[in-house]
């Protein structure tokens, strides 16, 4: 693909946990399951490499074998899978839908496989032009290779791309890549945001 180079806005990336969807965040529904406190778990969770599953680059067995050493808890089967019921908030697929009439508007989200399964099933990407996911791209937010890699597959350059997630630490590493970002707080907010922006921009 051709870069584009005139400054205008020509992509919008959004994040899909935490701003698509609700019902993402399963660490409560596991240290619940394992009988963990929840700050303890959490500390577990993240300290059996994580950030490489979520990048591709362990495999959900040899994660859940890493935290079963970790915390000397016997763990049965995939607990990302069982607990995992995303649903859907359908302002912000109102939203993307309107935008998608004059943009071009992809999901670029950090998940597993077990939920990007999940997700396919549901039919939560359909509404997207495309769908980047960091275990697919090798690559997880905060990481820049992951929004270079939807960038370059997008064929746009960072000022003409526009990224909206609902941590500040992925839209600083959005900005640090050279992309405009937004902060995601609330639909009415975010749509507010949105106009303002795009219409500068344009």
């Amino acid at each position: 693909m051709e870069m584009t180079t005139n400054g205008q806005i020509r992509l919008l990336i959004f994040d899909v946990g935490g701003v698509m969807v609700d019902g993402f965040d399963v660490r409560p529904e596991i240290a619940a399951h394992l009988r963990l406190e929840p700050d303890r778990c959490n500390e577990l969770l993240k300290a059996a490499d994580f950030q490489r599953l979520l990048a591709g680059q362990t495999s959900v067995d040899d994660y859940w074998r890493c935290f079963s050493e970790l915390s000397r808890t016997e763990v049965e089967g995939d607990l990302w899978a069982t607990f995992f019921r995303p649903t859907r908030r359908p302002a912000m697929y109102q939203l993307v839908e309107r935008l998608k009439r004059r943009y071009r508007v992809v999901a670029g989200t950090n998940t597993l496989d077990p939920h990007y399964l999940v997700h396919q099933q549901q039919g939560d990407y359909d509404i997207f032009d495309a769908t980047y996911a960091s275990h697919l791209l090798r690559a997880a937010k905060p990481d820049p290779a992951f929004y270079e890699a939807i960038l370059h597959a997008e064929g746009v350059e960072p000022g003409a791309a526009l990224f909206v997630d609902d941590l500040e630490v992925n839209v600083e590493g959005a900005r640090r890549a050279g992309l405009e970002a937004l902060h995601f707080t609330g639909v009415e907010a975010l749509t507010a945001e949105l106009d303002d922006l795009l219409a500068s921009t344009r």
